[in-house]
């Protein structure tokens, strides 16, 4: 599991995207924010968070990664019980548990008793729930979000690759329409280009022969935020000088490399 920065840079090229994510918080309406690998879905979540008040942001409960039904499950509660919701809190220490022995109470609960906490510590509280990287749900794990949103009123905000079966599994049906959905494509031309500049001041490649850089940089990178961010950082290391040139074929290659790596890691499939 990787936490979200709750305290993101500066975002160039999203500020539409941004608005409608900050009106679905508002509303508490339920959002799959969709794009391919290094838009910046979860760079936009972030930057969301970052901009809400601590009293909000403290509610936001945050998943990246993979999971079963049960596995998001015990963390949802043990998020719940970090920040203070009362049921949750109340339960664990009528065991004589505390937050050193969590993990253990958590472990010897029933997934049907879990759920019924989830649900009820959800339907009373005032929570958002963020699920980044997760991959595609299986028919248990959609029926758990479902019953989230549904039966608990509580918004749930997805990231994935696409919005059908393939890309996010059953989870479709939850954003079956482009009023539930955040669609982050590549960026503009003038919004890549500053994004560019900021990096090579950011990495230090200023030094470096960039006559050539900057245009292939745009090519390579489909002009995708987080491609481009991602290249010019190893565009740093001088595993990829050549005197005072960037081998743009090998950092590209390893670049999509690392990528295939990180979409081809294990799943869960209940």
């Amino acid at each position: 599991m990787r936490q979200l920065n709750a305290s993101p840079e500066r975002l160039i090229g999203r500020e539409r995207e941004l608005r409608q994510l900050q009106s679905a918080l508002r509303k508490r309406q339920s959002q799959l924010i969709w794009g391919s690998s290094h838009s910046g879905k979860t760079f936009l979540i972030a930057k969301a968070l970052s901009e809400l008040p601590e009293n909000e942001r403290r509610k936001c409960i945050c998943w990246s990664g993979t999971a079963s039904r049960r596995q998001l499950a015990e963390h949802l509660i043990r998020e719940l019980y970090l920040v203070g919701d009362p049921l949750v809190r109340r339960k664990v220490h009528a065991d004589r548990y505390d937050e050193v022995t969590l993990s253990r109470w958590i472990s010897q609960q029933s997934a049907l008793r879990l759920r019924g906490i989830l649900f009820t510590a959800a339907e009373q509280g005032d929570y958002r729930f963020f699920l980044d990287h997760l991959s595609p749900a299986s028919h248990t794990l959609a029926q758990l979000l479902k019953e989230i949103v549904y039966r608990t009123k509580t918004p749930v905000y997805l990231t994935g690759p696409g919005y059908s079966q393939g890309d996010i599994g059953y989870a479709w049906s939850l954003y079956w329409t482009d009023k539930y959905r955040i669609r982050l494509g590549p960026v503009s031309e003038e919004d890549a280009r500053e994004l560019v500049e900021i990096c090579i001041q950011r990495y230090g490649l200023a030094s470096l022969d960039l006559s050539d850089f900057r245009d292939d940089l745009l090519h390579l990178s489909g002009c995708l935020p987080g491609s481009i961010v991602k290249m010019c950082e190893l565009a740093a290391n001088p595993r990829y000088h050549y005197g005072d040139q960037v081998k743009m074929k090998l950092l590209h290659v390893d670049y999509l490399l690392h990528s295939n790596r990180f979409l081809s890691a294990p799943s869960y499939s209940s």
